[in-house]
C-alpha cells in the first residue's frame, strides 16, 4: 500500500487516521453537541442549516447566489459551489467535483455533504456508525477502502491541515455508487481513528447488507 499523499488511502490515513490521537472522543462528542445546538439556533422556518447553506450557495436557489467562482470552477447550468463551516463542494470544468474538508470539522454535517454531492450529480450514500455492502462487493483493505474507490475518489492533502477529495462521476461504474461510512464516537474509541471511515463501491440496484459492527483496527 502506497503512502503517496495523492493516493486516497494514504491521504485518508494520514489526514484523518490520527483524529483520535489529536482529539479525544469526549472532545469530539462535545463539539458535536455544540454544533447541533448551533444548527438548531440558526434553523428557521423548519429548514435545516445544511439545506439553507445549499440553497444560498447554488445558483438560482435562494437569495444569496453562489460565491465568486475560482479558476477551473464550473459556472454553467447545474454548477454547484457550496460553502459550509465543515466543507466546500465545487464542480469543475473537467467534470470533477472537489470537496475540501477541514480536519477539525470532519465530524460535522455528513447529511449536508450527501445532499451537495447529489446536487453535483455524484451518486453517493453516506451513513454514520453503519457500514453497507452489496452481495458481490470485494473486501476492504486495512485502511477501510474497497476495490475501485481510487478510480472515483482521490485525496490531495494541503499544508494548512485541509484535505481535498476529488470525485470523478464519469469513472463511476454503471449501476454503482460510492458508499462512505463514518465511524461514530464509540467506534472511533475502538479503532483509535484507524480507520476513521469506510469507503467502497456498492450497487444501486441490488439490496445492501448493513451492519453496525466496527471495522477492524488498522495498526
Amino acid at each position: 500500500m502506497r503512502d503517496d499523499p495523492s493516493d486516497v488511502r494514504g491521504v485518508l490515513r494520514e489526514a484523518f487516521g490520527q483524529v483520535s490521537l489529536d482529539v479525544s472522543v469526549e472532545e469530539i462528542e462535545a463539539k458535536g453537541r455544540t454544533r447541533r445546538v448551533r444548527r438548531r439556533v440558526v434553523t428557521t422556518a423548519g429548514a435545516c442549516a445544511a439545506v439553507a447553506a445549499l440553497a444560498l450557495a447554488v445558483p438560482g436557489i435562494g437569495g444569496g447566489g453562489a460565491p465568486p467562482a475560482q479558476a477551473g470552477d464550473s459556472t454553467g447550468a447545474g454548477a454547484v459551489h457550496v460553502r459550509t463551516a465543515a466543507y466546500t463542494v465545487d464542480t469543475k470544468t473537467d467534470g470533477t467535483i472537489h470537496v475540501t474538508w477541514d480536519k477539525d470539522r470532519y465530524f460535522a454535517d455528513h447529511a449536508g455533504l450527501e445532499r451537495a454531492l447529489h446536487q453535483a450529480r455524484f451518486p453517493v450514500l453516506i451513513k454514520v456508525g453503519e457500514f453497507c455492502r452489496g452481495p458481490h462487493d470485494g473486501k476492504l483493505d486495512p485502511s477501510g477502502v474497497g476495490p475501485g474507490v481510487d478510480k472515483v475518489m482521490r485525496g490531495e492533502r494541503a499544508g494548512d491541515g485541509r484535505v481535498t477529495f476529488v470525485f470523478t462521476p464519469s469513472a463511476m461504474p454503471k449501476g454503482k455508487q460510492l458508499f462512505i461510512g463514518y465511524l461514530n464516537a464509540e467506534q472511533l474509541q475502538v479503532t483509535h481513528g484507524r480507520p476513521g471511515s469506510v469507503e467502497r463501491l456498492v450497487p444501486t440496484d441490488e439490496p445492501l447488507t448493513c451492519t453496525t459492527q466496527t471495522p477492524p483496527r488498522h495498526r
